[in-house]
C-alpha cells in the first residue's frame, strides 16, 4: 500500500508542536514559582516543603500592663520573653529538633507589649503578628489583653495552627503532628436545647451559630510531677490551654465571642476568660469536643522520666524563679537551649 504524503506531514507537524509545548511548559515552570506551592529558596540543606503551605506553628506573648511607658526588667531577666526566643530558635533554626519543613512560627503580640521584645522577635526569624485588644463587654477590660490570644482563630489564610506555650521546652521534631489523626476536619454534633435540670449549655438563641465543621485537638492534663510515662491520664474531660492544634475560621471565631458575652457563665469572672471558653466549647459533651493526639507530642507536669521515654515537648516554667519543683534535668537542658539560642544570635548578629 502506497504511503500518504500528506499523512507523513501532519504526523510530523503534530509531533513537532507538541514537542514544542513540552518545552514551553518546563522553561516556565523553572522561571516561575507556582503560587501553591512553598518557595523553597529559604530550605537549608536536608529540608523538603511540606504541602499544603498553610500549616504554621504560633505562640502568644501579651503585654504586663503597658510596657510602652517602660518595663524596670532588663530583656534577659524576662522569663516568658526569653521562654519564646528559645522556641523560636528551637523550631526555626536548630539542627537537632527544628522543622524541615520551612513552617513559619508566627508570634502573636499585644500592642501593648514592649517594642524591644517584638523587635528582637522577628529580628530572630518569627513572624510577628500585632493583635489587638479583645474585650466583648466592658466587664473583660481588664482582661482584654489575655483575650486576645482568641485572634489565632482568624489567621484564615493557615489551615492548621499549632499554639504552644511560650514556656514549651522542645526536645524533637513535632512537624508530624500535622498528620495526626487527631487533626483531620470533623463534623460539629447537633446538641439538644438547654437543659434546665442539667445546666448543660448548648447553643440557643442568643449564642452565634456554630460552624458546620471544626478541628481542635490536644491532649490532658498529667495534674502531677509523680506520673508515668505514657501517662495514664486520669481525667481526659478537659484539654490542656497550652498545647493544642487548630483550625481558624470566623464562624467559630464569633461562637467563642458570643460565649464571652454571656455574663451568667464562670469564664466570665475568670482570671483567664479565654481557656475557660475554649474548655467549655471543645468540652466532651459538647457539639465541637476536643479529640487527643499522640500522648508523645507534649507532657504537662513533665520529668526526666517524660523525656528519657521519648516525649517531644514540654510545657512548664524552666527559668530562674519559675516554677522551684521543676525536674533538675529538664531545667538543665532548657538552660542550655538559652545558651545554645544566645551563641546562635551572637555569631548571625555579629
Amino acid at each position: 500500500m502506497p504511503t500518504n504524503p500528506r499523512l507523513i506531514a501532519l504526523c510530523i507537524a503534530a509531533f513537532l508542536l507538541s514537542a514544542s509545548l513540552t518545552y514551553t511548559i518546563r522553561k516556565t515552570n523553572h522561571h516561575h514559582t507556582n503560587p501553591w506551592f512553598p518557595s523553597t529558596h529559604s530550605l537549608k540543606p536536608g529540608q523538603h516543603s511540606l504541602l499544603p503551605p498553610t500549616i504554621a506553628y504560633a505562640t502568644f506573648l501579651p503585654a504586663t500592663g503597658n510596657e510602652n511607658e517602660g518595663d524596670p526588667r532588663p530583656l534577659q531577666d524576662d522569663g516568658p520573653f526569653t521562654s519564646a526566643r528559645i522556641l523560636a530558635y528551637q523550631l526555626l533554626h536548630s539542627q537537632t529538633v527544628g522543622t524541615n519543613n520551612s513552617i513559619p512560627f508566627l508570634i502573636l503580640c499585644t500592642r501593648n507589649l514592649l517594642k524591644a521584645k517584638w523587635e528582637r522577635l522577628k529580628k530572630d526569624g518569627a513572624t510577628v503578628i500585632l493583635v489587638e485588644d479583645l474585650a466583648p463587654t466592658h466587664e473583660y477590660e481588664e482582661r482584654k489583653n489575655i483575650l486576645a490570644r482568641l485572634r489565632i482563630f482568624q489567621l484564615t489564610q493557615y489551615s492548621k495552627i499549632l499554639y504552644l506555650d511560650p514556656s514549651t521546652l522542645v526536645t524533637r521534631n513535632l512537624d508530624k503532628i500535622f498528620y495526626d489523626e487527631a487533626t483531620l476536619t470533623a463534623s460539629t454534633a447537633t446538641l439538644p436545647p438547654k437543659d434546665a435540670s442539667t445546666q448543660e449549655q448548648t447553643p440557643d438563641a442568643a449564642t452565634a451559630s456554630l460552624p458546620r465543621t471544626y478541628m481542635f485537638a490536644s491532649h490532658a492534663s498529667t495534674q502531677s510531677y509523680a506520673h508515668p510515662y505514657p501517662p495514664n491520664y486520669a481525667d481526659e474531660h478537659d484539654s490542656i490551654p497550652a498545647f493544642h492544634i487548630l483550625a481558624p475560621g470566623k464562624v467559630v471565631f464569633e461562637y467563642y465571642l458570643s460565649l464571652l458575652k454571656d455574663q451568667k457563665t464562670a469564664w466570665s469572672r475568670a482570671k483567664d476568660p479565654a481557656e475557660e471558653v475554649l474548655k467549655h466549647a471543645h468540652r466532651r459533651a459538647g457539639a465541637m469536643p476536643w479529640r487527643p493526639v499522640w500522648y508523645g507530642w507534649n507532657i504537662d507536669w513533665p520529668g526526666e522520666g517524660d523525656w528519657r521515654g521519648g516525649a517531644h515537648s514540654f510545657t512548664a516554667e524552666f527559668w530562674d524563679g519559675g516554677d522551684p519543683s521543676l525536674d533538675a534535668v529538664l531545667k538543665g537542658i532548657w538552660r542550655e537551649q538559652r545558651a545554645e539560642m544566645e551563641g546562635f544570635y551572637r555569631g548571625r548578629d555579629g
